[in-house]
């Protein structure tokens, strides 16, 4: 029974002698200062071929790094042959800069990934099965400085590696590190990517509503007029059409006159003389004393949608409408609520009559014609 009791307190004290005397391993590693993962694409499933996607990576050291080191990419166990869709060797480029910067932070990139002297290399290996992932190595690396961050880039091979997403959304943790020999830094975070990163942003541009109008002459004759004769007529037309998405037109007309008091045919040789229009609605030229000057509109569509002031109505014969002058007495002779896809004409009746006591001579009066649309 002694020698039991003996021999178990022997086999323990060597077990604990053996906690204390057993070798421990020391790790001389840290965890990077800082770091960015930029990815140009955080869409699921990008293949590298239809649709590319490029890493940028700043990463400052929290400690100093000695040179022929590499920087390693360490995706998901899950992920196997996703990041790096087609094994081989990779682009890398040193960048100083990029648009995620955070400005005066250890997010803002300082410096380009050094080299050793060798340029730098990148190559990407996939992962198969369980505890083997997509791993992407930069070699050649330079010394690194605590307290400066580096950015690089990598972008498909020329010829072998190719790098895409994974086929998942959502969280995906990635260890980033820089190594040199026993000296060690690295970060493990969450890249995160969404089934479609893409927003399709359309619009129409329709064509801008516009219209055309028209006037088939510029001058018209009404010939002679008799002091106690008959009234005279002359005509022109005008034209009006619209684009589909102009909402009508109108027509206005003002006269000149003698320049001071009414629109009508004027005679400005002494002796002067005014055959007025007298800026009333109409005037009418049927009666034996009558005198003046005015015009009528025809409707150009009958029933439609075009519309002439009553005051411009041709239905009674030898009454016009009477104009005003200057723009400040224009008269809405013609106007339609709807578009006008086809042209539009109407004919323009000038009417005059010399009462008995006329001036002999030349009469003339300019009228002004304005056309527009509603928008």
């Amino acid at each position: 029974m002694k020698s039991l009791i003996r021999i178990i307190f022997l086999t323990v004290t060597i077990m604990v002698s053996a906690l204390y005397i057993a070798p421990r391993f020391v790790s001389n590693a840290d965890t990077l200062d800082a770091i960015y993962f930029y990815l140009s694409r955080m869409q699921t499933n990008i293949n590298g071929s239809s649709a590319t996607v490029e890493y940028l990576i700043a990463l400052s050291p929290s400690q100093n790094i000695p040179t022929s080191g590499t920087v390693t990419i360490t995706f998901p166990d899950a992920d196997d042959t996703n990041w790096c869709r087609t094994a081989g060797a990779l682009t890398v480029a040193g960048v100083s800069s990029s648009i995620v910067d955070l400005a005066a932070t250890n997010w803002d990139i300082d410096a380009v990934l050094p080299n050793n002297g060798s340029a730098l290399t990148a190559t990407c290996t996939q992962g198969a099965g369980a505890n083997s992932s997509d791993v992407i190595t930069i070699s050649n690396v330079g010394a690194l400085s605590t307290g400066t961050t580096y950015g690089f880039q990598l972008s498909n091979g020329s010829s072998a590696g190719v790098i895409g997403t994974d086929d998942t959304p959502g969280s995906h943790p990635t260890t980033v590190t820089t190594q040199s020999g026993a000296t060690i830094d690295s970060s493990t975070f969450d890249l995160e990517l969404v089934s479609n990163d893409t927003v399709t942003v359309s619009a129409t541009v329709t064509a801008a509503p516009t219209v055309n109008c028209s006037i088939s002459t510029n001058t018209v004759n009404l010939g002679t007029l008799f002091p106690g004769g008959a009234y005279s007529t002359a005509t022109h037309t005008i034209s009006t059409s619209t684009s589909l998405t102009t909402n009508g037109y109108y027509w206005a007309a003002y006269g000149t006159g003698n320049g001071s008091t009414d629109a009508g045919l004027y005679k400005s040789d002494p002796t002067t003389y005014l055959l007025a229009s007298t800026g009333s609605t109409t005037i009418d030229l049927t009666g034996i004393a009558a005198e003046g000057f005015g015009m009528t509109v025809s409707d150009p569509d009958g029933a439609g949608a075009a519309v002439v002031p009553s005051d411009f109505s041709d239905a009674s014969p030898g009454t016009f409408g009477a104009l005003d002058r200057t723009s400040a007495g224009a008269r809405l002779i013609l106007y339609q609520n709807g578009a006008q896809a086809s042209a539009d004409n109407s004919t323009i009746t000038y009417g005059a009559k010399a009462s008995g006591s006329a001036e002999a001579g030349s009469y003339s009066e300019n009228v002004h014609f304005t056309c527009g649309a509603y928008y």
